[in-house]
């Protein structure tokens, strides 16, 4: 598939000492299906062979665009340098690492042609390892409707797989954060426009030692509960959620560690319910939409539920007669499977 300029998808690509996969990376984007966009990659400032491949690859394709930063700026910065140099209606981001499957822009493309409504698309991914071999897939949700809550409490997108609209991320206001600054975006995209993945594999995500992401987990895990804060303070609105509860949140999903506070786990019951409660009246969720989300959040309530049962037998089930009212079907479902 081809058009004629400018550029209809701006492919944006922040890479610093990235040589170990940098040509692979690049292949992928030079041999898509669809044609017609400009490769948008930032140099910042590499120590290793990365200027030495760009400049190679530079002077074969006439699409790729180089900019280099004098001094390492980090990721935010030099994505959102790519970003505000696009000329395409789409960006379509790529990290160095990652290898995009052919079809990937033209089916990303044509969705968002035939979904005026959506910001951005993603899609299902393999995980490969350093030297290629697919080790795992990610299904992720498809729907708009359970993704937004879903980023409510974390990532649903692999941001390599992701094509937004120029304008809706000029209007979100760029990448901010300088850790989980993916989640972050989405996060605020999400308030404007729907967001959504396609259910078919495009990406192929490596997973490696030498990575970037694998060297920062600390703060990365810190920024990602900012951003739930964050999300979980804007849908409450005049509720001001403190980090350590949203902290105490996150366990909730992540199940790593058991909550045995018997006031706390009451406590972060009455706001998931109030998160439910208010995501339900705001967006007009479809049938599967809301089926999906109310299964993620009994889900949830099931796990404080089992937690209570160690801290406060009485409460317990209190808290397995509420859920068995206000979920009955999923709670026969539930308690004929353990």
């Amino acid at each position: 598939m081809s058009f004629k300029n400018p550029p209809i998808i701006s492919v944006i690509l922040p890479v610093y000492n990235g040589k170990e996969h940098l040509a692979e990376c690049i292949e992928s984007v030079l041999h898509q299906t669809f044609t017609n966009f400009e490769f948008i990659i930032v140099d910042d400032a590499s120590t290793d062979s990365t200027p030495q491949i760009l400049k190679k690859y530079l002077s074969q394709d006439e699409r790729i665009r180089v900019i280099t930063n004098p001094i390492n700026q980090k990721q935010t910065i030099s994505a959102n340098t790519a970003c505000k140099n696009a000329e395409g209606k789409y960006l379509a981001r790529m990290d160095a690492d990652d290898v995009s499957l052919p079809k990937r822009f033209e089916k990303q493309f044509e969705f968002l042609e035939a979904n005026p409504e959506i910001g951005m698309v993603g899609s299902w991914t393999d995980t490969i390892s350093e030297t290629g071999k697919i080790i795992g897939q990610w299904k992720t949700t498809v729907e708009p409707g359970v993704l937004n809550w879903n980023l409510l409490f974390g990532s649903s997108f692999a941001h390599s797989s992701v094509m937004m609209r120029c304008d809706i991320v000029k209007k979100a206001g760029y990448y901010q954060s300088p850790e989980a600054e993916d989640y972050d975006l989405w996060s605020r995209i999400s308030r404007i426009a729907k967001v959504a993945n396609i259910p078919e594999v495009l990406q192929q995500k490596r997973v490696w030692g030498g990575q970037l992401a694998l060297k920062v987990p600390t703060e990365t895990r810190e920024c990602v509960l900012h951003v739930m804060q964050n999300n979980i303070n804007y849908l409450l609105k005049n509720v001001n959620i403190d980090l350590e509860m949203i902290r105490n949140i996150r366990m909730v999903s992540d199940k790593t560690t058991k909550i045995k506070d018997s006031q706390l786990i009451s406590d972060i019951k009455l706001i998931l319910l109030q998160l439910y409660d208010n995501y339900l009246s705001k967006f007009d969720l479809t049938k599967i939409e809301k089926k999906k989300v109310s299964q993620n959040i009994y889900q949830k309530l099931n796990t404080l539920a089992d937690w209570q049962f160690s801290a406060n037998t009485f409460k317990a089930l209190i808290e397995n007669i509420y859920l068995a009212c206000r979920f009955p079907k999923l709670f026969l479902y539930s308690f004929a499977h353990r």
